[in-house]
């Protein structure tokens, strides 16, 4: 008999701006398959799945190509992740506040840095800025925190924030800035 060992997969990555998501990297099929699933009603789902095409093209640096009908679902799948996160972390907060524990240390201001069920894991990192990173791989990676603090402190501020030409709170719209995430998430799995 022998072990066959798998390594960590990386499902998606975003950047939310307070409660607006300014970057998205969508990088396995069960990513795209859970946007395309999220909307309000069964037959809207249904509709989804049969408008969309299954023959996706992989682009190697910026994950999934997202085909533009799909814009309308991701951004359902993206309230529902931050109202999620934004959930889990007031039920956190209230659990902290009320057990008398200890503020975080670091630079990380989030009362969790990752929810874990069967199927994913959910890495989180929120800076005091409303800069809210979160990463969805399987449940066997270990904790990123001080990948998405690197990234933020390196990647973000250095790169995007440190661009006069860049607004607060506007998408990230950088290939250079992607194929860097990327490659550190990946190192980091």
């Amino acid at each position: 008999m022998y072990l066959v060992s798998r390594m960590g997969e990386l499902h998606s990555f975003h950047i939310f701006f307070r409660d607006s998501c300014i970057h998205r990297y969508l990088c396995s099929y069960a990513a795209l398959n859970a946007v395309r699933q999220c909307t309000g009603s069964d037959c809207a789902r249904d509709k989804a799945s049969d408008d969309i095409p299954d023959d996706l093209d992989r682009n190697g640096s910026t994950g999934i190509v997202v085909p533009p009908e799909l814009s309308k679902y991701n951004t359902e799948y993206e309230k529902l992740l931050i109202g999620f996160i934004s959930g889990l972390s007031s039920f956190c907060k209230t659990i902290h506040v009320t057990n008398g524990l200890e503020s975080n240390c670091g630079l990380s201001v989030s009362h969790f840095n990752v929810c874990a069920t069967s199927d994913f894991k959910i890495h989180y990192f929120e800076t005091l800025t409303g800069y809210k990173l979160v990463c969805i791989t399987s449940p066997d990676v270990s904790s990123l925190e001080l990948t998405l603090s690197a990234i933020y402190t390196d990647l973000i501020v250095k790169m995007v924030l440190y661009n006069p030409l860049y607004t607060v709170g506007g998408m990230i719209i950088n290939s250079e800035f992607d194929t860097i995430v990327a490659k550190t998430l990946r190192a980091n799995l």
